[in-house]
């Protein structure tokens, strides 16, 4: 009866020698570890099982004590040519279990398609950013004359550290705030999930990090109430009735633009005089309540009909910038400002981390304490006001 003799090249798979008929040969095949399973029986024993799985081949070696040149170069060869076989089926059961790329693979990879198939199978709340960040980094490497040949095609051995470098500092000159550390770091993170793929033998983004002046501050402008008012106050001939309602809709709910863009009138309980939906940017839904004043001004309509008919960002922002002018507020206003109007007024008003946060719909407080910031600003701003000290 045929029975296994001994592992001719370990791995896994590994080459396993098996006698035939008569002794005189022994094929080969192969062996794949699986894992292992454990067996519970009623009294708690545990008994671990190896899974395997058995591939058959065509290849066999004379089994004799005195083989002749012949069979012996017959042996030779087939060995060599089990080690190959061998070597591709890893490779093939590597990428298939493990998702693992070997260097050939890796040649032919084209990470701007990898970053798309990537981001086609995501569902998490920063979706979005994730574009936006593969966005930024294709706009960098078409502007630059030093990669501008990666435009169309850019291989995993071509995204080197100091390109990743090159790119992050690119976003600090153009970001403000902390949007260059926000966008590097959605790019940092597909780039890791490349590397745990086997894209990448070294994570190019490691030890390189986007800085961010005076961090922990708020960097864009902030209305104050008086500002408000003033914009409030603030009428003029053509002027966007869509843009002007929206944006003070945003200023009393602290409403991103991506959300109050895509604002229905089933959003709104008129009764309980509140505002609820789903923040785009984090999926989180959030209930916000709504003053008196502010409902009759969003006033009402058919349940799935646009509040507002909004343009583009930079459209809604021309607009906006040029009201804040007419109004006399020489600040740089934007519609995110909007937002970080209401945190900080709230919080210098209620001086409730925690309300403030759930107004705000963020998932950690933490993220909020940036509007402390502003309060202590604020109160600097207030002391400094008085009277200098003549003696």
């Amino acid at each position: 009866m045929a029975k296994s003799k001994s592992i001719l090249i370990s791995g896994n798979p590994y080459v396993e020698m098996r006698e035939a008929r008569g002794g005189e040969i022994v094929k080969l095949r192969l062996v794949y570890i699986l894992g292992n399973t454990i067996e519970v029986d009623e009294e708690g024993k545990r008994t671990y099982r190896q899974q395997r799985k058995q591939e058959k081949t065509d290849l066999w070696l004379w089994n004799k004590k005195h083989l002749t040149p012949a069979e012996s170069e017959h042996n030779r060869v087939t060995k060599e040519t089990a080690k190959v076989v061998r070597e591709t089926r890893e490779r093939e059961f590597l990428s298939k279990s493990r998702g693992y790329m070997f260097a050939a693979d890796r040649s032919k990879i084209n990470l701007y398609e990898w970053f798309e198939d990537y981001i086609g199978e995501y569902s998490k709340a920063d979706e979005r950013v994730l574009r936006l960040s593969v966005k930024r980094f294709r706009s960098f490497i078409e502007g630059s004359r030093r990669y501008a040949l990666f435009s169309k095609c850019i291989h995993p051995d071509q995204l080197t550290p100091d390109l990743v470098e090159a790119f992050v500092e690119q976003l600090e000159k153009d970001c403000r705030g902390e949007g260059a550390k926000t966008l590097y770091k959605r790019f940092k993170k597909i780039i890791t999930a490349a590397t745990k793929q086997g894209v990448f033998l070294d994570n190019p983004c490691d030890g390189i990090t986007a800085k961010v002046e005076d961090e922990g501050r708020l960097k864009k402008d902030v209305l104050t109430a008086d500002e408000i008012t003033r914009l409030l106050q603030c009428k003029f001939d053509r002027q966007s009735d869509d843009v002007r309602r929206a944006f003070i809709l945003s200023l009393f709910t602290g409403l991103r633009f991506c959300d109050v863009k895509e604002l229905r009138y089933r959003n709104i309980n008129y009764e309980e005089c509140t505002l609820t939906f789903q923040q785009q940017k984090t999926r989180r839904t959030n209930t916000v309540p709504l003053r008196p004043d502010v409902l009759a001004m969003i006033g009402k309509g058919e349940p799935d009909s646009l509040v507002f008919h909004l343009g583009s960002p930079v459209a809604c922002n021309k607009s906006l910038q040029h009201w804040v002018s007419r109004a006399g507020i020489n600040k740089h206003i934007t519609w995110h400002c909007a937002r970080h109007s209401f945190g900080a007024n709230t919080y210098y008003n209620l001086k409730d981390l925690r309300a403030t946060s759930e107004l705000l719909g963020h998932a950690d407080s933490k993220v909020t304490q940036i509007y402390t910031k502003v309060f202590d600003d604020r109160k600097r701003e207030l002391v400094n006001s008085l009277p200098s000290i003549e003696e």
